[in-house]
């Protein structure tokens, strides 16, 4: 098998098994430090960009499944008798088209939302505006780092943005203590750093397009972030201010309408389908009657640690396929013992083996038997 379709292997796997510790990380330590994720998800690109070996590598050989998988990749195509590619590399010429079309989508989508957001008008009311300052305030905020804007075909609140943050707004009449609600969720998304975050995961699902279980990642870590923003925004609030959040959560969610912007572009305050509101809802409720309290640091680390482990064993040990099978060309072929073998040296370029003390021939290249004592010709008289 060739060392980039075993690479590419390797990685697939090493990133899917990441991409599930992350979301179990993200389960269990609902409102961690954003530092920790972007950690994790720099561990998976740095994975991906640089897809070698090392010296220190340990390479295990497979005899079954693996060398079968390796015949299928070594088929020899021909296109019109002048484009001579196998399998394999067929392979990853789709799936690197593939990635670009997909990165092209992203792109698009990522220049669609600006150009929309652009064109939408600065909120005016003083009832937002103000609760906005009294959240900025609370979160040790300034307020050049937000922006309200207003949208008369969108009815679900929703940020965007790395540096500039942007809030987008429907058309609607809520009250000043709703607005409150809405805000400091949506401001929450940028303090736990959700938008940076969920670019990451858009690029991961643009480098693995044709892996479905990133794209289920990519969906319950969606709702394990939008459950972080929730427990972020209900943190200071008393028990029946809390079930006045769910109620203007389950206002909202009643008159959504996502007609304009990608779910991927976007941090929605109702989020983006039933279930997802039902567990929010479930975990704001179980914040009334027992208050989260704080996880040991020993987990979090731990699986930090399982991250690197994976990342370098990634880097550390390559699996390859490795046929038991005689060649058919090579009928007088041998498998040589490890045990009662052992080489004698003609010369500077020249050895006899021998098996069971009886000779078997004579080879020229240490590098191709197994090891084995060697012993110079005067030894054996």
């Amino acid at each position: 098998m060739s060392i980039s379709i075993r690479l590419l292997i390797t990685i697939s796997v090493c990133c899917c098994v990441a991409g599930f510790l992350m979301w179990c990380f993200l389960k269990c330590y609902k409102k961690t430090s954003i530092y920790v994720l972007l950690f994790s998800m720099v561990l998976f690109i740095v994975r991906f960009l640089y897809p070698f070996e090392f010296p220190f590598t340990h390479t295990i050989p497979l005899t079954k499944g693996y060398p079968e998988l390796n015949d299928i990749f070594n088929i020899s195509l021909s296109f019109r008798n002048y484009i001579q590619l196998t399998l394999g590399q067929l392979l990853i010429l789709v799936w690197f088209l593939g990635s670009l079309s997909s990165t092209f989508h992203l792109f698009k989508s990522y220049v669609s939302l600006q150009i929309t957001i652009f064109s939408l008008p600065d909120e005016q009311n003083p009832s937002v505006l103000l609760q906005l300052d009294h959240i900025l305030n609370e979160k040790k905020f300034t307020k050049k780092h937000f922006r309200i804007k207003k949208s008369n075909s969108q009815s679900s609140p929703f940020v965007t943005g790395f540096l500039h943050p942007v809030i987008v707004i429907p058309d609607i009449s809520l009250s000043e203590k709703e607005w409150y609600y809405i805000l400091s969720h949506e401001t929450a998304h940028y303090l736990h750093g959700d938008t940076l975050y969920k670019l990451l995961i858009e690029i991961l699902c643009v480098i693995f397009w044709w892996n479905p279980l990133f794209y289920y990642l990519r969906k319950q870590i969606a709702i394990c972030i939008e459950e972080c923003a929730d427990l972020i925004a209900v943190d200071d609030l008393t028990a029946s201010e809390k079930l006045e959040y769910l109620e203007c959560l389950l206002t909202v969610a009643k008159q959504c309408r996502h007609a304009i912007l990608p779910a991927s572009a976007v941090l929605s305050f109702d989020g983006y389908c039933p279930g997802e509101l039902k567990r929010r809802i479930a975990l704001v409720t179980r914040s009334i009657s027992a208050p989260l309290k704080a996880h040991s640091k020993l987990g979090m680390y731990g699986i930090m640690t399982a991250l690197l482990l994976v990342t370098f064993l990634s880097y550390g040990i390559v699996v390859e396929p490795k046929s038991t099978a005689t060649p058919p060309d090579e009928p007088d072929s041998f498998t040589i013992p490890a045990d009662n073998s052992y080489a004698v040296k003609i010369n500077d370029s020249l050895y006899e083996l021998y098996i069971d003390d009886e000779f078997m021939g004579t080879f020229q290249d240490l590098s191709n038997v197994p090891e084995m004592p060697v012993y110079e010709k005067e030894e054996m008289k």
